[in-house]
């Protein structure tokens, strides 16, 4: 009796699990691609210029050379002063492939404002920045084996400073550092660092937050930062503090918020508000601290 119980249950069980199972097919639906535009001037370094189109979520074409827009004309002027940004790469060691950018040849000055425009398929897309935020100051920067955000529980790096008075400042962290192949992401995904061989490359990883100095004006200030990458005890890094215009930093905060929405279904979803009218994008400013050398502890 209880063998002819249990082959009962275990038929219902099959049975219901079978139930509930059904194939849905999705039809994707018709997908009009946009520019997207991303460039922050630095004073003393020449324009860096991200332009690319964007894809359906599931296209599989999502390399820098998929995505990047080669026949657009790019212009960053001040006053009298124009500078045509071409097209260029660099090497991208981390994912083995190039990266691609419209690259300018004169340099960024603070105090100035510039304004952008781009040209591409007939559409014209302009924006306007003033590079005025003052080079920010890095006290001191420390380790700690665990601290909780809203990912869970990392390791992190505390950056301590003190916030720049009478300025509306917005901070981000970023290190540069070298590493080797066996180097990953800090959630243990693999890339293809092996084409590498024995050879060390530099990885420049950027804070993914951004926090604004609200009731801080000239106080004290600090904030934790999981690494975006692997490290070894010893392995030497300079870290900085960056600061940037408003515009940018309610761009870039935007994205943050977005990529946790896309990773937590229980986070209200958040619409990324472009800053340059009819495409997706950012034209801002930044400043850059000066290094502190950091050696990990473990």
């Amino acid at each position: 009796m209880k063998k002819n119980i249990h082959i009962f249950l275990a038929t219902l069980i099959g049975f219901i699990s079978f139930s509930c199972e059904k194939v849905i097919t999705i039809k994707e639906k018709p997908y009009q691609d946009q520019l997207s535009i991303e460039c922050l001037l630095v004073p003393g370094q020449v324009p860096k210029l991200f332009l690319n189109k964007s894809v359906p979520y599931f296209s599989s074409k999502n390399s820098s050379a998929d995505l990047f827009i080669t026949d657009a004309i790019v212009k960053i002027s001040s006053g009298n002063e124009t500078d045509i940004l071409k097209p260029s790469s660099e090497r991208n060691h981390f994912l083995c492939q190039d990266e691609f950018f419209y690259l300018g040849k004169v340099s960024a000055t603070f105090g100035k404002t510039y304004k952008l425009e781009v040209v591409y398929q007939g559409t014209t897309y302009t924006a306007e920045t003033t590079v005025n935020q003052s080079k920010p100051k890095l006290h001191t920067v420390d380790y700690t084996q665990k601290f909780n955000d809203v990912y869970g529980e990392h390791e992190g790096i505390i950056l301590s400073f003190n916030d720049t008075q009478n300025e509306e400042n917005n901070y981000r962290f970023q290190m540069i550092r070298q590493v080797d192949s066996t180097v990953r992401t800090a959630n243990n995904k693999v890339y293809r660092t092996e084409c590498n061989g024995a050879n060390k490359f530099t990885i420049n990883e950027v804070g993914r937050s951004v926090y604004n100095d609200q009731n801080k004006n000239g106080l004290p200030m600090s904030f934790v930062i999981e690494p975006a990458y692997t490290h070894k005890n010893g392995q030497v890094a300079k870290v900085y503090l960056q600061t940037m215009d408003s515009k940018s930093a309610a761009f870039f905060d935007a994205l943050d918020r977005q990529k946790l929405a896309t990773y937590n279904p229980f986070v209200e979803p958040v619409f990324l508000k472009s800053q340059i009218v009819g495409c997706i994008g950012v034209f801002g400013s930044l400043n850059i601290s000066e290094p502190i050398e950091f050696v990990f502890p473990e």
